[in-house]
């Protein structure tokens, strides 16, 4: 059966990382549609939080995507991740959240996790979301957060090279004192490219497309139920 994909994005830029990915990772037939909000993440960043009205504009647009025909949901900002669970509640249809696939594997594999970010408000949900997976886990981590200042701003207005230097600068010193780096948003992932080499930085779109392509099959073996 045919599917169709929702990506719900706070940014953009990041809808061909997303469409390339499916592609290559997502088998059978399906279609993908994207859904750009920005103004949840600047609501995000001028209040310093996810309140209220900001998590409600968000389930508002999951539902719509329902609405409009989707069959999964795939949320690719980080620092919507802690109202994931609550827009589930509204519709009947799998809503993925952007980054717990990544943390699983960085708590999996390392003790000490370094935790990136350039967004202020997406910072602390993140590193709570690196403890509680470990916690779950029965894993013993240390973890490190960092917030690239100035870096989201230059985003926003287009400066990406403003904002890659500034992460770069951050990540090259954390590098020094963690055994793995986790990116806390998907508009960092070409952070990892330009850095290269062989220490560990994880960016959450490639694991959450590949558990975005196992949920897929789960529905499709499922008859399209959620």
């Amino acid at each position: 059966m045919k599917l169709h994909i929702f990506f719900l994005h706070t940014i953009r830029g990041v809808e061909d990382l997303f469409n390339s990915l499916s592609r290559e990772l997502i088998h059978g037939d399906f279609d993908t549609s994207h859904i750009v909000d920005e103004s949840l993440i600047r609501r995000i960043l001028a209040r310093g939080g996810l309140e209220k009205d900001t998590r409600r504009r968000f389930c508002e647009n999951v539902i719509a995507a329902e609405e409009a025909g989707a069959d999964i949901i795939q949320v690719s900002c980080s620092t919507v991740t802690p109202a994931v669970a609550l827009a589930g509640q509204f519709v009947d249809i799998p809503v993925l959240s952007a980054d717990e696939a990544m943390v699983q594997s960085a708590v999996e594999g390392y003790k000490k996790i370094g935790v990136i970010a350039t967004n202020p408000a997406t910072l602390a949900p993140s590193t709570e979301l690196v403890r509680t997976v470990a916690r779950r886990e029965g894993r013993d981590v240390e973890v490190d957060p960092v917030l690239c200042e100035g870096s989201y701003e230059a985003l926003l207005w287009g400066d990406k090279e403003k904002h890659d230097n500034i992460v770069l600068d951050h990540l090259r010193r954390l590098m020094e004192r963690v055994e793995v780096v986790v990116l806390a948003q998907a508009s960092m992932t070409r952070i990892a490219d330009i850095l290269g080499g062989d220490f560990p930085v994880l960016s959450s779109p490639r694991p959450a497309v590949e558990e975005l392509a196992r949920r897929v099959e789960v529905l499709r073996n499922s008859g399209g139920t959620k």
